[in-house]
């Protein structure tokens, strides 16, 4: 991580720690996040390689990974998420910087050297508040047996750890399942699947494809990679599959992670992510979240996730609630933002969209979705000037709706007349995203209008291309509020989502 990506991030966090104290010229009022109370807070750090062997570099993540992984099974204790610890460079920032950045008490480190014939892991457990060390443990392994001293490590941690810390019960561990051959390829989708961007998922279904072929009975890769074509659906990406095909695929891969392991919190995750999705029943998908989070409480993506059902079910302060823990855990991912924004919105919480939206886009400027959001809130705010002069990347009509807002209507209809024609003639150009994007735009657009035959037009052939055509929490926010009671529109907006999940699980059998 280079110090300029360094101080960004802390310059990220430190906006997250104020909530966006005042975002410029916008009039947006300080949003104060919802507090979650813990016992105590921890972050692991990927174990430095220092064995000189590029062969080994996957070992130190993995450890941290797996104790991680442990420790998360602990609901009173906050652990922040491997891809947020991850974020953060170890070797460049002290430990006390690290805490304080990551807002946590505590943070485990460490190191991986090769002594002769052996490999030898030193983990060590520091209190960042008071700057000293808390234990320290050496554990040496062979080298060409890199799991067993994986799964070793990763126990003793935990283990040492759970033992300092009043209040703190450690759960038994249960079978360990060894990515063997795949375990490269899996960390590295692990990591291409937290970057949320089109080149990110892309690459993530790729290693987790690897992974399984390495490994075809190693769950958590399928359940992963269900998670990687149910959010390609999310973002609208173009990786190459129709949004129903990834529905369908997402399902089956979801369901099969299950079969394989019944006590994986992914599988469950997994599951209950493209139920809510694509208009599952709202009780099952539910169902699913809950046993998620019994088996890992703290595992950022599942009270984020978790958080669309929660909001399907009418349960909003709950979805709030739970989209706003997830933050905290995954501070730097800017899914989490993201989920946290889009929720705002349906809400009318244009602050909190407003300024969650801007966190995700600070974070990592190649994903889209939190600009739209952005403009959105500001829409609604009452603030089109501001929207109208962002950059929104392949949301050209969003953009057209601002201006048209904000009293520039030739402009704006210019750029719809051009858009309808680039769909006429096939030449629509959305740069890695899928035509979902414009046509969910187009219904909003007329939506606002209050055109409501318009926007059914158009909210139609976004369901015609993908399960996920309109965002749930678009469609139910302030957008659509001038047709939301045409009894047209209306009736078939239902009678579409009525069949949406039926038809990807009929869709999903191909692939079991």
């Amino acid at each position: 991580m280079t110090p300029i990506r360094i101080l960004a991030t802390l310059a990220a966090l430190a906006v997250i720690g104020f909530v966006w104290q005042q975002n410029g010229d916008d009039g947006i009022d300080p949003v104060r996040p919802i507090r979650i109370q813990y016992i105590d807070s921890v972050a692991v750090l990927p174990l430095e390689n220092r064995t000189g062997d590029a062969a080994f570099d996957h070992i130190g993540v993995g450890i941290a990974e797996e104790i991680t992984t442990h420790l998360a099974r602990m609901a009173p204790l906050k652990v922040i998420s491997h891809h947020s610890a991850q974020a953060v460079n170890q070797q460049e920032l002290t430990t006390a910087q690290l805490g304080n950045a990551l807002n946590v008490r505590h943070i485990i480190r460490g190191a991986i050297e090769r002594t002769g014939d052996q490999l030898s892991v030193d983990v060590r457990h520091y209190n960042a508040e008071q700057d000293t060390r808390v234990w320290a443990e050496k554990i040496d392994g062979a080298p060409d047996d890199t799991a067993a001293l994986q799964e070793n490590v990763a126990r003793i941690a935990t283990s040492n750890f759970v033992d300092t810390i009043p209040g703190l019960t450690l759960p038994a561990f249960g079978e360990h399942d060894d990515a063997g051959p795949g375990q490269a390829a899996y960390l590295a989708g692990k990591r291409w699947l937290g970057d949320r961007t089109v080149e990110g998922l892309q690459k993530a279904i790729t290693q987790f494809q690897l992974a399984i072929e390495l490994n075809p009975g190693y769950a958590p890769a399928y359940a992963d990679l269900s998670s990687a074509y149910a959010l390609s659906v999310f973002y609208r990406y173009d990786v190459g599959v129709d949004g129903y095909t990834l529905a369908a695929q997402s399902l089956a891969f979801a369901e099969h992670a299950i079969a394989l392991d019944a006590n994986l919190a992914a599988g469950y995750a997994a599951r209950g992510y493209i139920g809510a999705l694509v208009g599952g029943d709202g009780a099952a998908v539910e169902a699913d979240f809950e046993r998620a989070a019994a088996l890992q409480p703290n595992t950022a993506s599942i009270p984020s996730w978790r958080a669309r059902s929660l909001a399907l079910l009418g349960q909003f302060e709950e979805a709030l609630a739970e989209a706003s823990r997830a933050v905290d855990l995954d501070p730097l991912a800017p899914a989490r933002h993201i989920a946290l924004a889009e929720l705002s919105l349906q809400l009318g919480r244009y602050e909190q969209a407003i300024a969650s939206a801007k966190m995700a886009t600070a974070l990592e400027p190649r994903i889209f979705r939190s600009r739209a959001i952005e403009a959105r809130a500001l829409l609604l705010h009452g603030n089109p000037q501001r929207c109208a002069s962002m950059a929104l990347g392949p949301h050209h009509v969003l953009r057209a709706t601002c201006l048209r807002l904000s009293g520039q209507s030739a402009e704006a209809e210019t750029i719809i007349e051009d858009t309808l024609a680039d769909i006429r003639n096939k030449t629509l150009r959305v740069n890695g995203a899928t035509e979902v994007v414009v046509f969910e735009d187009l219904a909003v657009y007329y939506a606002l209008r209050g055109e409501a035959e318009n926007a059914m037009f158009w909210s139609a052939r976004a369901y015609a291309a993908s399960p996920a055509g309109l965002e749930i929490r678009v469609l139910e926010s302030a957008l659509f509020d001038k047709v939301r009671d045409d009894p047209a529109f209306s009736s078939q907006i239902a009678a579409i989502r009525e069949n949406l999940y039926s038809r990807v699980m009929r869709d999903s059998q191909a692939f079991r």
